[in-house]
């Protein structure tokens, strides 16, 4: 047993430093302290967890036995974006480019050029990756990631400029996200409820193009932006045992990242299928 608690641990460990060596890549020493954060936790909570259940049985049979999983799963994504969140993800950029057109207007701060959402796809489609271990009967913890196809939408200027026009801008946003997560099943038959809660990070990517028509200087092809911040999840589903090791799970969970990305939400639904080892 002790053998094993030592497994988990390493293992839990893994799950927190893999993503950070991610995040790391943007803006992220919060990002990578918080998922190194949140691995170390979850390897001192199963370590614990074997720890304490030593007196079980090694060898369990059954639906609610101790080990390793992994499974995929498609994904339906429907957004609950803040206006303002997605405009605010390339306003630097909008600004320095119509200031490069214009110049500032007189007696104005930078960032007086003002845009607004015209309109977003409100959902989309996407896949989900995770891999864990059951540490008890009840309680097992996991990496989890998320891919989400992009998103597409319009960005429009507002008020009507002297001596040029509105600027229309079209944009794709591409969202990858990774969560470390602690899951509580309910009940231990071939039916499994559960509920779950994780942290981790979201790494966005947002292409912008101006549409309307002229020239911006250092503009006139496509403008990138790409964010990395800490983000939470929570959610719930069930599990359901077509034998001992393959296993088909339903899944919705809510999304919520913080920071520059606070208000990019969504939710997702999924349906797939993990195996048990």
């Amino acid at each position: 047993m002790l053998r094993r608690a030592i497994v988990v641990g390493l293992t839990g460990l893994m799950f927190g430093v893999s993503p950070a060596a991610a995040g790391s890549i943007g803006d992220g020493e919060t990002v990578a302290l918080t998922m190194v954060g949140g691995g170390g936790l979850l390897s001192i909570g199963c370590m614990a967890v074997a720890l304490l259940t030593q007196h079980e049985e090694d060898e369990e049979e059954g639906y609610d036995r101790r080990g390793f999983y992994a499974g995929l799963s498609g994904s339906y994504v429907r957004e609950n974006f803040s206006d303002s969140t997605v405009v605010n993800l390339i306003d630097g950029d909008l600004q320095e480019n119509l200031r490069n057109l214009r110049g500032t207007p007189t007696g104005a701060d930078p960032g007086a050029y003002t845009f607004s959402l015209d309109n977003i796809d409100d959902d989309g489609f996407g896949v989900s990756g995770r891999a864990g271990y059951r540490c008890h009967p009840y309680v097992s913890a996991e990496l989890q990631f998320d891919w989400m196809e992009k998103w597409d939408g319009m960005i429009a200027e507002n008020g009507m400029p002297m001596n040029d026009t509105t600027r229309n801008f079209e944009f794709e946003l591409e969202t990858l996200v990774f969560t470390t997560n602690v899951k509580g099943h309910l009940l231990t038959g071939r039916y499994q409820p559960y509920v779950l809660i994780g942290l981790g990070f979201m790494r966005t990517e947002i292409k912008t193009r101006e549409i309307s028509g002229g020239a911006i200087p250092g503009f006139a092809t496509e403008a990138r932006e790409r964010t990395v911040n800490v983000a939470g999840r929570f959610g719930g589903g069930l599990d359901f045992y077509l034998t001992e090791n393959v296993v088909v799970t339903a899944e919705g969970s809510y999304l919520m990242p913080a920071g520059k990305l606070d208000g990019l939400d969504y939710y997702t639904f999924g349906i797939g299928l993990q195996y048990r080892f």
